[in-house]
């Protein structure tokens, strides 16, 4: 199977083999425009197998994707003392929470 890179030439791509799309269509099919189902004689069908931990973060991405981590109550809490101009900005915080990252990608 070929895989085709937007942005590269034909002439760049590994082996010049074409895109997927012309490789099914030059394959033997059951239906038209379809895959053969099962493999030829002598040939092994295809298989992928996830790993446990891409399946875990694949669930964990599920499930954290209905509000994507996001705190709305908080975000409209920060957002309404902007506008009203109430809203404080603690530059000590903020310079100790760089620091301390500083300090975790440093080691």
């Amino acid at each position: 199977m070929a895989i085709d890179f937007p942005g590269l030439s034909p002439a760049s791509s590994a082996g010049n083999r074409g895109k997927v799309s012309d490789q099914q269509s030059s394959t033997p099919s059951g239906a038209a425009g379809q895959p053969a189902t099962t493999p030829e004689r002598g040939e092994r069908a295809d298989t992928v197998r996830i790993s446990d931990t891409a399946q875990a973060l694949q669930r964990s991405s599920v499930d954290s994707s209905d509000n994507g981590g996001v705190d709305s109550d908080r975000v409209a809490r920060i957002r309404a003392a902007i506008e009203d101009g109430s809203y404080q900005i603690n530059n000590e915080r903020i310079a100790d929470s760089m620091l301390e990252l500083d300090n975790l990608l440093g080691e």
